[in-house]
């Protein structure tokens, strides 16, 4: 096991649980802080998804920042128990829940659960970026006009437009790429 720590807000420094593996690879500590602060205006009061969560490290970096609630979404059971000792060491139990789910399986999305502001995708980087965003097409009606964020590596993401994705900004960190934006509503319309 490796450790990260929350880079801003309530609980600054706060280490949590990596879990080892290529399975999880947390948004390293510079990059996390450029993100947050980009997003400083959309998180207080917000309801935030963290889908691929891992370790839950955005979640959690939402939650000190003043997030009101994030839904930690996850398929594996060996890092779901890993990221709920996470959400215990920084205390969010009552404002964490945590969503077993494999959202690339997945034919619809949970029930009951607050619709987000933000949503958060950080996929493995062998995953097709415009399959996972489809996807998430796919939930709209949950999803809603929720700000996304989507992290990719620069070589799956080569500029591209999507079909059922605002693209409104792109920020590149390293080997990483952040893409904001919003699911287009309505029927699928072609590249703009």
């Amino acid at each position: 096991m490796g450790y990260i720590h929350i880079v801003g807000g309530e609980r600054k420094g706060r280490k949590i649980v990596v879990p080892r593996g290529s399975d999880v690879r947390p948004i390293q500590g510079v990059v996390r802080k450029a993100l947050f602060e980009i997003l400083k205006d959309d998180l207080p009061g917000s309801v935030v998804y963290d889908i691929f969560a891992g370790s839950g490290s955005l979640g959690l970096e939402a939650l000190s920042r003043g997030a009101r609630e994030a839904y930690f979404f996850e398929g594996n059971p060996k890092v779901c128990r890993i990221l709920q000792r996470n959400i215990v060491l920084c205390g969010y139990e009552d404002r964490a829940k945590i969503v077993r789910f494999d959202f690339l399986q997945a034919r619809k999305f949970p029930e009951n659960l607050k619709a987000p502001d933000v949503v958060f995708l950080d996929p493995p980087f062998v995953y097709d970026i415009s399959q996972v965003i489809e996807k998430l097409y796919n939930f709209r009606v949950v999803v809603g006009n929720a700000l996304v964020v989507l992290r990719s590596s620069r070589k799956n993401w080569k500029g591209q437009s999507f079909s059922f994705f605002n693209l409104c900004d792109v920020r590149r960190y390293g080997k990483s790429v952040l893409l904001f934006g919003r699911l287009r509503s309505g029927k699928m319309e072609g590249p703009q």
